[in-house]
């Protein structure tokens, strides 16, 4: 196995699920196999059972065009292509950031409408992934696209961290939870990282090739998670204005649609909201 990412957040995760026999690839660690040298160490190995693809520069504020085009699409059409050659399933993370304000849904076959460079470019790969798969039914090529991941070890996400991890963050610090206005109205699908990790690891098992949502369904508000944890810490819940540099780049509402993945029979139950927060704030 072999796992990119190994040091993020969901990559960490996974590679400890895994258990020894993983190779780990992050930049950010010279104890691990360098992504540079990644390509040339899966051309020359065998039996490597699957290649989990979750590296990538994750920050939807990122402008730096040419960082992204290099990270985000070209190195990971070039593992793509070396997996293909190798025969290897290749198991990738996409984002339901690609969707943006899904006006027209969130089932993996509608018109993607990406609202920063980090959607274009997620967006971009999923688009060359789908055609490899068009152009050979036999690869075991699986996207995934993962809704709002919340869990244990956010630390080093800084901004990108998830609102879960922010919001206890601050209650415990301040016994203040600071929430836009209007955080009522904005509704995401949050999902535990222990299900993410686990629809990752059975991906490569997948019967059919292609791109699935990964999330559980149910959209919940901003709101949502300030009150499970304002119940928690006693801290008091306060309203901000809506940043304007967030403007039009913001989803408001995300809701997977499994109805592709539940076809596959993968129809486990996704963790509630309400015991993820305690899972994380227990942790």
């Amino acid at each position: 196995m072999i796992v990119t990412g190994a040091n993020g957040f969901i990559g960490s995760h996974l590679a400890n699920r895994l258990g020894q026999n993983v190779v780990c690839c992050d930049p950010r660690s010279n104890l691990m196999i360098s992504p540079f040298d990644l390509v040339a160490h899966i051309r020359k190995s065998d039996n490597i059972e699957c290649v989990y693809h979750l590296g990538a520069i994750s920050s939807t504020t990122e402008t730096d065009i040419a960082k992204l085009t290099y990270n985000n699409i070209l190195f990971s059409c070039q593992l793509l292509n070396v997996c293909m050659e190798k025969e290897i399933p290749f198991v990738y993370a996409s984002s339901a950031s690609v969707y943006g304000a899904g006006d027209v849904g969130f089932s993996e076959d509608v018109m993607l409408d990406p609202l920063n460079y980090y959607a274009i470019s997620k967006a971009s790969f999923d688009y060359y992934a789908s055609q490899k798969i068009k152009d050979n039914s036999n690869l075991k090529i699986f996207g995934l696209r993962y809704f709002n991941v919340y869990g244990k070890n956010e630390d080093h996400k800084g901004d990108m961290a998830s609102p879960v991890h922010k919001f206890l963050k601050e209650a415990r610090q301040t016994q203040q939870i600071k929430i836009f206005e209007g955080s009522d109205m904005f509704l995401r699908d949050f999902i535990h990282v222990d299900d993410v990790v686990a629809i990752t690891m059975a991906a490569k098992d997948f019967k059919t090739s292609g791109i699935y949502n990964v999330g559980t369904g149910i959209p919940r508000s901003f709101l949502d998670v300030a009150t499970i944890i304002s119940d928690k810490t006693g801290a008091e819940i306060i309203e901000i204005p809506f940043p304007t540099k967030l403007l039009g780049k913001y989803q408001t509402f995300t809701r997977s649609d499994n109805n592709k993945i539940n076809s596959l029979g993968y129809t486990v139950e996704r963790m509630s909201l309400e015991d993820g927060v305690t899972q994380v704030a227990n942790d």
